[in-house]
């Protein structure tokens, strides 16, 4: 059963700190995102997790996630994105470890390359 989200909705000063593995150098990118209001920060369960969000029509995508017990966290985001009328969940990562401790299935849609000119 999903846990029950206790989300607060709070500044990317606040919620930098706790997501400094899943910023990865994109902190001045993502930090303008939420100053336009294009994303938004999460302190969730009381302070348990933190998530950087975006909407991109009826997708919401999860820019940064770090905190204790996700898998049973991520269960209440998905509740909540699907009674929000989100289709679907994205997110990006460098550590796909992270699908362990989720603990849900997500389907690989794209590799990504790059190449420092």
């Amino acid at each position: 059963m999903a846990e029950k989200i206790i989300a607060e909705k709070i500044t990317f000063a606040q919620a930098a700190p706790f997501l400094v593995k899943s910023l990865g150098g994109d902190d001045l990118d993502l930090k303008k995102e939420c100053d336009s209001g294009i994303a938004q920060c999460w302190r969730l369960q009381r302070g348990k997790a933190h998530m950087l969000t975006r909407a991109e029509s009826k997708e919401l995508v999860i820019c940064c996630f770090e905190g204790q017990d996700l898998g049973e966290i991520i269960s209440g985001v998905l509740k909540v994105a699907k009674d929000s009328g989100f289709a679907s969940i994205r997110f990006h990562t460098k550590r796909p470890a992270i699908l362990k401790l989720i603990k849900q299935e997500f389907e690989l849609v794209e590799h990504i390359y790059r190449r420092t000119l």
